[in-house]
């Protein structure tokens, strides 16, 4: 059976006569794996791992080191109970609880006691991507009636909600496309004209989420359009943009339900 045990100082507790005081024996752990390789934001995964102390009552704490860190701020709990006995055997599952980082992670054991820290391999787990959705686009305002221009433009804003079970950052570089040219006409920002984004293509840059602390993100942008069109028209656009895999590298095209203004 193989057994690991890899002390690593945190800090020397203090006492009286200045000196540390260290377990009789160090920890040792053995026959560790984890359940699967591989698993999705939400799901639970299993650590299993025998581990021997000389004195259980010295134990401070044991738990598993390694685990997306927007994972941990969601509330997953990587603490495992306490050894009451001097051999114990663990088959604990873990929820990893969403959002959490695509990604490979290699996890560790460690075990605190009497001041030091003893760190052993658990296994490598591998975090899946999950694309990214658009939930909601719209612009603010979806219509002006053409009576009501009093100046050559107007501005919107305009706003999509973003969801991923990996956190809301990793949809990147959005924009608003023109379904068509008379769409394409109606919008220009920030230089009174569209610019090029992906491809060549015609579009619009647009504000990406922020925070991989979240799985769903509101984000707004400030869009111009040319006030004094005719009326009685519908323009359609779509918020698109990309999701990448951490693991794989490739790119995935994400676009939203139409966006529809219309000029009444």
């Amino acid at each position: 059976m193989k057994q690991y045990f890899l002390p690593f100082a945190l800090g020397i507790a203090l006492v009286t006569a200045g000196c540390a005081t260290q377990p009789d024996a160090p920890p040792t752990v053995g026959n560790a794996s984890l359940s699967t390789q591989e698993v999705l934001p939400g799901e639970s995964f299993e650590v299993a791992f025998d581990l021997d102390v000389a004195d259980p009552a010295e134990v401070d704490r044991v738990y598993v080191r390694g685990l997306p860190k927007n994972s941990l701020i969601a509330g997953t709990d990587a603490d495992l109970d306490k050894p009451h006995a001097q051999s114990t055997r663990y088959e604990t599952p873990i929820l990893l609880k969403k959002p959490a980082a695509d990604g490979q992670y290699n996890l560790e054991l460690v075990v605190e006691m009497s001041g030091r820290s003893y760190v052993a391999p658990l296994g490598s787990l591998a975090v899946l991507d999950t694309p990214s959705r658009i939930v909601h686009a719209q612009f603010a305002q979806g219509s002006h009636a053409s009576g009501d221009c009093f100046a050559d433009t107007r501005l919107l804003e305009l706003e999509y909600m973003v969801t991923d079970d990996n956190g809301a950052a990793d949809f990147i570089a959005p924009a608003i496309a023109p379904a068509d040219d008379r769409a394409e006409k109606l919008v220009f920002f920030p230089h009174w004209e569209p610019v090029t984004w992906l491809n060549g293509d015609s579009g619009i840059r647009l504000n990406q989420p922020r925070k991989d602390t979240v799985e769903r993100e509101l984000v707004t942008s400030d869009i111009r359009i040319h006030c004094s069109v005719e009326n009685d028209n519908l323009f359609e656009f779509t918020v698109v943009g990309q999701n990448v895999s951490k693991l794989t590298g490739r790119s995935m095209t994400i676009d939203s339900e139409p966006v529809r203004y219309y000029v009444e």
